[in-house]
């Protein structure tokens, strides 16, 4: 794969978008959850969901950086994805409780539950070992759709194979720049899709 395609894609693929990805995609292109979600709700679930995950995550980011305690977004050396991991899962946690709080449906609070999970599991690993955080995110996504057309029977068929095609063409660009090792790949596609699959089996 040519390096500034894979860069491209590292990106716009970034974990930090998977949930407003996810959630946008639900709530514009299913019909299932489009009308079965009234317009507080969604404008609720995209206020916490872009907060939480999106924006706060990149101001944590910013401030580390101009503080250098870690080197730059990318954070390669494995050290230094602690604590951006760590306040991650925390604002994760926040957004559950928060959609719990609000009485919003319970799909979308397991969705992020599942994201959370995938999160602490990856703070852990890290502490021994260099896991892709990307892979965990789309691994996530594929998880959740996953789970969503086998416990609530919502035909997800054709965004199932895009963002399987879609891990793979991330999986190769994070492999391009060396980034990852193939083990490392796999395990965080693993790692998302199963903390997913199974907290949406709940």
């Amino acid at each position: 794969m040519n390096v500034k395609l894979a860069k491209f894609l590292s990106i716009i693929l970034h974990p930090v978008l998977m949930p407003g990805y996810a959630l946008f995609y639900l709530l514009n292109f299913n019909s299932y959850f489009k009308t079965m979600t009234s317009m507080y709700e969604k404008s609720a679930l995209y206020s916490i969901i872009l907060l939480n995950t999106l924006v706060l995550p990149m101001l944590i980011s910013y401030i580390l950086v101009r503080r250098g305690l870690i080197h730059s977004f990318e954070m390669a050396k494995r050290e230094e994805r602690v604590i951006p991991y760590i306040s991650n899962a925390i604002l994760m946690v926040v957004a559950y409780y928060m959609m719990r709080k609000l009485m919003l449906p319970k799909i979308f609070y397991l969705m992020i539950l599942g994201a959370s999970a995938a999160v602490v599991f990856a703070v852990i690993i890290n502490l021994k070992w260099k896991i892709s955080i990307h892979m965990i995110g789309i691994g996530a996504f594929v998880g959740t759709f996953f789970g969503l057309s086998t416990f609530m029977m919502v035909d997800l068929r054709f965004p199932i194979l895009l963002t399987l095609l879609i891990a793979g063409l991330l999986g190769s660009a994070r492999l391009t720049l060396g980034a990852h090792t193939s083990m490392q790949i796999y395990a965080g596609f693993f790692v998302g899709f199963f903390c997913e699959y199974v907290i949406l089996s709940i």
